[in-house]
């Protein structure tokens, strides 16, 4: 065969040997980094070899560099948050209470309630608020002089202030119950004389030897009627009567401090949770441990009516040790050569290292065992040694001192000076470790430990600063921290039940001296709501098999052909085994049994695997890639259509990067596998693995069972799902934003695409919309053969304040897509998907007609009142079977639809639709379109372009790569470039129909 396009046996053809698409061969682009000259947009459903995206007329304006084109900047000091924005961290308001105007609601309103589902009753983790009088609150406004240092975190000085023994006698002189929110307001349950007061307070006055620099410690606080709130217009609005006002949410945010001001006296409070002093805890890791607490919050109610709601909290704290034995521990579990160092082996690794700035000049870096100190930055730490062992002032890392003026040594105890003030008035250049042996009389312990610089530019040494209580771990957690997290929180229903009404019984609502006073009355009993069994559907298979699988949520596939078979015969596809991970014989099996298991259900198969070792010595996983493409090619003489890997272990660099080659160097499908479960073989596992398969080369494993209509659309319909994913807390990573959309008339098969968008921006940019979604509307038009007349658009992952700008922003531009393409302007329904939410549901106790044996709630258990919002559209439904714990229902919210869909054909339709998901045997908790759309976000991470060494530490074991931590990956200084597009999913060696159906096939599930 002498075309060029085909490799030839014995002398491999490599696409990637020269440049493809500007990257080099590790997948990486070669331009200057914050370029985007002749960058394609990638990973986008359709796109055409060598195509650009150009610019078109009537197309958007790109936003600002970094993409702050709406919204704020996470890093924007200056940003004034406003009242609504602060009572919704603690409150669920509803979408409306953002609005800027909030005279006409631009949300869909209730059209109905289901009357085909099958009625039940379910108890929910909801508490009623059964009364509550219509009187009128005192607010007042509380300032003091002078102001605090930082005027933007005023709590503590002014909690202080508040509770002085002063100003408690002048409260409790004039009467009634007072709330406090910490800053600013506080509440009466009476009014005061002529509505105000005033007071001096010295906070030294029981302190006279205590000698202070800069300040006299005396304050004058002044509090001041500022409203009088009516709770008559909260009850109204419960009604109906009246449209939100900042009347309503100055009623709601009053509410939320009179429920939560007993409890914040008793439990540490950190924003909706509550934890006990003595709550249960358990380690996660050397610094990370878990508490259980309880998350408690006013909502809304159909009801018209208020509800508290109750349930469990698990969050991940720092360990209560001495800072430099937090690092210490950090530093072993970092690097297994590392695990068993103690504080003088860890002191030297602090030091510097050498390197070279750009003119190659020699200069001194933090080693990497340093930069891992960063972890640190703003914990919050009291000083303990002899002379201090009550001290409570708590203070702030601002960080750990690196400077180059200290050279190899680095900075430490004693290198690092201060000017201390002597007796005679004078100052005089001090040491911190003499300062300490002078003040106090002892010797640091490990003076050559960093120095820690507090925001006050304090000086202290790491070994004699403690790590103050109940501080959140503000980082992602590792798979180990997250499986033992998921092990300390997941309880089945009947344990979950017990722990809320144990949490309520503790927040003591029923006889709260606050709520008793303002005449508020809470149910000590969970609400029982009258929910819908809505019915199963029947799966449907080739051949016209069909299975009912009832209301167990389960079926098997032995004995099925799947609905749709890859649509091209394969050819050309092989398996790589990694590292001899496995050896010849158990490679050669599974290939075999897995072959034999995807012929059985229908699969297309023209050739047997070809299967190839490739030792670590070969290179990197990029270069065992290129060798694969080339062999497997090689020996088929066409380009290979399918790859599989098998990989000693997981690890997710070492999945990126294989993802990361096969997806955007080579354009083919892969399948990664663990060498563990080839090395078994199982017959289930086969099958999974074939579902995953099938999908990908463009095959669809079931639909739901119809007759000769459609069961979900009347006319030609896309279902959209849309998200955004966000980096860890601490990079500088971009956010992705994901698009699946629907391209059979079942909604069975979904493409799906994938575009960075700023950093930590959750609307979808213009740009970034129209990136992705022209190319597979076409694409879709080209199926089908006309436009499609109505619009599914599935949103995940936005908050009820950002329900208006999807409606503003990227509904806008979906529709201005269609008019571009000189389309008539579909119908469209926007439904917000979520699962962020604490609403649970417990069916009765033993009852077989509405939960499952272990006290979950049947698949297609749905909730429409009670815990809805009283005007809206939006309710819960369980669409699943919890494989473990407590099932957790999502939330769907329509807030717009000009199609006029029926909540009973609409509700039947997601659930329905979530047993087509296409690599499993149950139905899923979340509509298919957003759960691939988060799928399609997870996976083009790793088409970030970005070089791979950047994300991994220099010097691992062969084959088995180390991760940097996320802030080591992304610079600080991306926040304020502009954010580079992903690689795309294109090879201009390759055909152009084999990137078309890459581009168009699922290839991220």
């Amino acid at each position: 065969m002498s075309d060029p396009q085909y490799p030839q046996a014995g002398t491999p053809h490599t696409p990637g040997t020269e440049p493809v698409a500007n990257m080099n061969l590790d997948g990486a682009s070669d331009r200057p980094r914050g370029s985007t000259a002749g960058s394609h947009h990638g990973s986008v459903a359709g796109s055409r070899v060598g195509s650009h995206r150009g610019s078109q007329v009537g197309s958007p304006t790109r936003p600002p560099a970094g993409g702050k084109a709406r919204g704020r900047d996470p890093a924007d000091k200056d940003w004034v948050p406003r009242t609504v924005d602060i009572v919704g961290k603690r409150v669920d308001l509803p979408a409306e209470a953002y609005l800027h105007d909030t005279s006409k609601s631009p949300f869909t309103p209730r059209p109905g309630f289901n009357t085909q589902g099958k009625p039940i009753q379910v108890q929910l983790n909801i508490f009623p608020v059964s009364e509550f009088e219509a009187r009128n609150i005192y607010q007042y406004d509380v300032s003091i002089s002078p102001e605090p240092r930082d005027p933007r975190k005023p709590g503590a000085l002014m909690k202080k202030l508040w509770y002085s023994e002063m100003v408690q006698k002048i409260l409790m002189n004039a009467g009634g119950k007072w709330l406090f929110d910490g800053t600013k307001l506080a509440w009466s349950s009476k009014p005061i004389d002529r509505n105000e007061f005033r007071a001096t307070i010295d906070l030294d006055a029981d302190r006279p030897n205590r000698t202070r620099t800069g300040s006299t410690g005396v304050y004058y606080i002044k509090v001041k009627q500022s409203t009088v709130i009516k709770l008559e217009y909260l009850y109204q609005y419960l009604q109906g009567r009246i449209g939100w006002d900042t009347h309503v949410l100055e009623c709601m945010n009053f509410f939320d401090h009179c429920m939560r001001q007993a409890p914040s006296e008793r439990m540490i409070s950190i924003k909706r949770n509550f934890y006990p002093k003595d709550s249960r805890a358990m380690e996660l890791s050397r610094v990370v441990e878990v508490h259980k607490g309880f998350y408690s919050a006013v909502r809304l109610s159909e009801a018209k009516k208020l509800m508290i709601n109750v349930d469990t909290a698990n969050t991940a704290f720092w360990q209560l040790r001495t800072v430099a034995e937090t690092g210490l521990r950090m530093f072993n579990e970092h690097n297994e050569r590392w695990s068993n160092l103690g504080y003088l082996e860890w002191a030297e690794q602090l030091r510097p290292v050498k390197g070279t700035d750009r003119q190659g000049r020699t200069k001194f870096e933090p080693s990497e065992a340093f930069s891992l100190l960063r972890r640190l930055q703003k914990l919050k730490f009291v000083v303990k040694h002899r002379a201090k062992m009550h001290e409570k002032k708590v203070y702030t890392i601002k960080n750990i001192i690196f400077d180059e003026r200290y050279g190899g040594e680095g900075g430490h105890s004693q290198n690092v000076h201060f000017d201390k003030k002597m007796p005679d008035g004078t100052t005089r250049p001090t040491s911190v470790f003499q300062h300490y042996q002078e003040t106090y009389n002892f010797r640091l312990q490990y003076p050559r430990l960093p120095i820690i610089e507090t925001t006050r530019a304090g000086l202290f040494p790491m070994e004699l600063c403690n790590v103050a209580d109940f501080q959140r771990y503000p980082f992602k957690l590792d798979p180990a921290q997250t499986a033992s997290m998921i092990k300390f929180a997941v309880t089945r229903p009947e344990k979950r039940k017990a722990d809320i009404m144990q949490g309520f019984h503790q927040l003591n609502y029923t006889n709260d001296p606050y709520l008793a006073e303002f005449g508020i009355k809470v149910s000590g009993n969970m609400h029982v709501t009258n929910a819908r069994l809505l019915r199963n559907p029947e799966i449907a298979f080739a051949g016209n098999a069909k299975l009912n699988p009832g209301v167990s949520g389960r079926w098997d596939l032995r004995g099925k052909r799947f609905l749709e078979p890859n649509q091209k015969k394969i050819m050309s596809w092989g398996l790589v085994v990694c590292g001899n991970c496995c050896t010849k014989q158990e490679a050669e099996a599974f290939a075999s049994k897995f072959s034999q298991a995807y012929r059985n259900h229908g699969g297309n198969i023209g050739v047997n695997i070809h299967i190839i070792a490739v030792p670590f010595a070969v290179g990197d996983y990029g270069e065992i890639c290129v060798t694969a493409w080339n062999q497997i090619g090689g020996h088929f003489r066409s380009f290979p259509e399918l790859i599989f890997f098998v990989l000693p272990n997981k690890n997710s660099l070492v999945y990126e990067r294989i993802k990361k080659n096969m997806d955007c160097r080579f354009c083919i499908p892969s399948q990664v596998l663990q060498a563990g479960h080839v090395k078994k073989a199982n017959g289930q596992y086969m099958s999974n693995v074939a579902m995953k398969v099938n999908a990908k080369l463009g095959g669809i494993t079931c639909k739901v069972a119809s007759g000769p209509t459609n069961p979900f659309f009347q006319c030609p319909t896309m279902v959209i799902g849309a998200d955004v994913s966000h980096a860890a807390p601490g990079s500088g990573a971009p956010s992705l934003a994901a698009m699946s959309v629907s391209l059979d008339k079942n909604a069975t098969r979904y493409a799906g695409a994938c575009e960075t968008n700023g950093i930590r921006e959750e609307i979808l940019h213009p740009t970034t919309l129209h990136s992705m979604f022209p190319r597979i509307l076409k694409h879709w038009i080209s199926i089908h053969k006309t436009a499609p007349q109505h619009v599914y658009y599935l949103r995940d992952g936005v908050s009820e304040g950002q329900f208006a700008a999807v409606l503003e922003y990227e509904l806008r531009e979906i529709r201005r897509v269609f008019r571009d393409n000189n389309l008539a302007n579909p119908k469209v329904t926007v439904i917000i998907a979520t699962k962020r939410h604490h609403i649970r549901f417990f069916p009765k106790p033993h009852d077989k007609a509405t939960g499952d044996r272990y006290g979950n709630p049947l698949p297609g258990t749905l909730v429409e009142r009670d815990a809805t919002h009283p005007h809206h559209f939006d309710f819960y439904l369980c669409s699943h079977v919890a494989i473990q714990g407590t099932a957790r229902p999502v939330h769907y919210q329509v807030i717009h639809d000009d199609a006029d869909v029926k909540p009973d054909n609409l509700q039947a339709m997601i659930y329905q639709q979530c047993y087509q998901y296409a690599r499993s045997t149950t139905p899923v908790s979340l509509h298919p379109a957003v759960y691939y759309a988060h799928l399609i976000s997870t996976r083009a991470r790793a088409h970030e372009n970005i070089h791979a060494s950047q994300r991994e530490i220099a010097g691992g074991k062969e084959g088995h790569p180390s991760a940097k931590h996320p802030s080591e990956v992304h610079t600080e200084l991306e926040r304020f470039t502009e954010c580079r597009p992903l690689l795309p999913m294109t090879n201009q060696s390759l055909p152009p129909d084999r990137v078309v159906f890459m581009n168009t096939t699922m290839w991220y599930i």
